[in-house]
C-alpha cells in the first residue's frame, strides 16, 4: 500500500542490505513530513477559528454568508461547482509549487490557506449559530474537508518530493532516492479523482438536507 501511495521509484542497482536502508530512511522521511503538514493544519484552524474572534468584521464574512445561502438554495449542480472551486484550487496549487525547484519551503502554504478558512468558517457558524452553526459543520462540512484536506496533506508531502527531486537535478545533486514525473501527475490524479467522487457524494447530501437546517 505504502508503494502505491508514495509512487517514488528507486534505482535498481542497490545491494539488499542498502535497498531495504533506503527504504527504511524513505519512509521515516515521509513520516515526518506527514506528521509536520498535520501539525501545520491542525495550528491553521486553531488561528483560523481565534481569527473570527479578532477579525468579527470583515469581508470574508460576507463571502461565508453568499456561500451558505448558496448551499441551502441552489441546485445540485452549482453546490458541486462551489466544492470543486474551494477545494480543488488547493491541490491545483500544490501541484504547480511541486514544479518549482525552490518550492519546498512554500510547499505546506495550500494546507495552511485552506485550514485557516476551515478555521475561520467554523468559528462563524459555531458564534452566530451556535448548535445549528456545529450542527451544519459536523453533517455537512467536515466529512468532505477531512477527505479533501487529507488529500492535500498527501499533495504537499508529494510536492516536498519533488521540489527536492528538480533541486537535487540542477544542483546535480541527485540521491539514489529518484522521483517519475509520470507518477507524480498520476499521484495528483488520483487525488483529483478522490475529492471529486468525495465532492460528488457530500454535494447531494447538502442538496437534500442543508435547506432544512434554518441558519438565519
Amino acid at each position: 500500500m505504502t508503494k502505491v501511495i508514495t509512487l517514488h521509484k528507486r534505482k535498481k542497482f542497490y545491494t539488499n542490505k542498502e535497498k531495504y536502508k533506503s527504504k527504511h530512511n524513505s519512509s521515516i522521511l515521509l513520516e515526518k513530513n506527514r506528521i509536520f503538514l498535520l501539525i501545520f493544519a491542525i495550528m491553521s484552524i486553531l488561528f483560523g477559528a481565534l481569527a473570527y474572534r479578532f477579525f468579527p468584521d470583515t469581508e470574508i464574512i460576507s463571502k461565508i454568508d453568499d456561500s451558505l445561502k448558496l448551499l441551502q438554495t441552489q441546485k445540485f449542480l452549482q453546490i458541486v461547482l462551489y466544492f470543486i472551486q474551494t477545494d480543488l484550487i488547493y491541490i491545483f496549487a500544490a501541484f504547480f509549487i511541486g514544479t518549482s525547484f525552490l518550492g519546498a519551503t512554500i510547499s505546506p502554504l495550500p494546507i495552511i490557506l485552506k485550514c485557516i478558512f476551515i478555521g475561520f468558517q467554523s468559528g462563524y457558524l459555531y458564534n452566530e449559530f451556535e448548535l445549528k452553526g456545529v450542527l451544519f459543520c459536523l453533517i455537512l462540512l467536515y466529512p468532505c474537508y477531512i477527505i479533501t484536506t487529507s488529500s492535500l496533506v498527501f499533495a504537499c508531502d508529494e510536492s516536498i518530493y519533488m521540489n527536492k527531486y528538480l533541486f537535487g537535478t540542477i544542483t546535480n545533486k541527485n540521491t539514489a532516492n529518484d522521483i517519475s514525473v509520470k507518477l507524480y501527475l498520476l499521484r495528483y490524479i488520483i487525488l483529483i479523482v478522490i475529492n471529486i467522487v468525495c465532492i460528488a457524494i457530500n454535494s447531494g447530501i447538502v442538496y437534500i438536507i442543508a435547506p432544512k437546517i434554518n441558519l438565519h
